[in-house]
């Protein structure tokens, strides 16, 4: 794989960034008590996360693109509604998306890019609006040749028009960008359709879903990539 590579891409929250779903149950707390309410976090969550399938479906096999300040107002709302508050959708999404913008790299992420530089042109490719990640990055230090949001394309991940976007602003052959992701339905599924290699990135032993495609890779951690991509 190593001599076929050159370039690698990786997904952002997740991947290189530390925010995961007990960070948005975190967020989520801090949303009831701002609100006022009466409302158990984990049951917003839930609920947030059903009223995603409809207002933007990343966990679909065919995505609706949207973006994500407009979406996370719209699945604030529909959450706060189940559970019989009145929900401000434009707090909830300014507050999410200041989290998201403030959130720290995971602690590898530095050196694996620094081994990385130099010998492979380096990427993020990531499901977000451009303001926060942006800024996310930004905050951490952490530089790239390219980075593509899915607000950029207009599409969002498992569609494969966001990885042939990237292979086309890096004029490279869709074969020659290893993309590395967290989540099976928008990375490796999105990979695979795109003609993209793909590292399943599986920091916590989960199954692979039976649904998905298998990926060519799978790690642990960033850090099992430099045996395989430097030696």
């Amino acid at each position: 794989m190593r001599d076929s590579i050159r370039a690698v891409a990786f997904d952002g929250y997740g991947t290189l960034i530390n925010f995961t779903v007990p960070h948005f149950l975190v967020a989520m707390e801090e949303l009831v008590r701002a609100h006022g309410a009466d409302a158990d976090p984990q049951a917003l969550w839930d609920r947030f996360v059903e009223a995603a399938k409809a207002a933007r479906g990343e966990n679909h096999h065919e995505p609706v693109y949207r973006r994500y300040e407009d979406a996370w107002a719209l699945q604030f709302e529909q959450a706060a509604r189940d559970l019989g508050f009145q929900g401000d959708g434009r707090l909830a999404a300014t507050h999410l998306k200041r989290r998201l913008s403030e959130a720290e790299a995971f602690a590898e992420v530095p050196a694996v890019l620094e081994a990385l530089r130099g010998r492979y042109r380096l990427a993020v490719l990531s499901n977000a609006d451009d303001d926060f990640l942006l800024a996310c990055l930004a905050r951490n230090g952490l530089k790239f040749e390219t980075v593509v949001t899915s607000e950029m394309v207009g599409a969002i991940k498992p569609d494969p028009r966001i990885f042939h976007y990237l292979a086309e602003v890096l004029a490279l052959p869709r074969e020659q960008i290893l993309y590395v992701g967290d989540w099976p339905m928008p990375d490796i599924l999105g990979a695979r359709r795109a003609g993209v290699p793909v590292v399943w990135l599986n920091r916590h032993g989960h199954d692979l879903p039976p649904d998905m495609p298998t990926p060519d890779l799978e790690v642990a951690s960033l850090t099992e990539l430099l045996p395989i991509l430097v030696g």
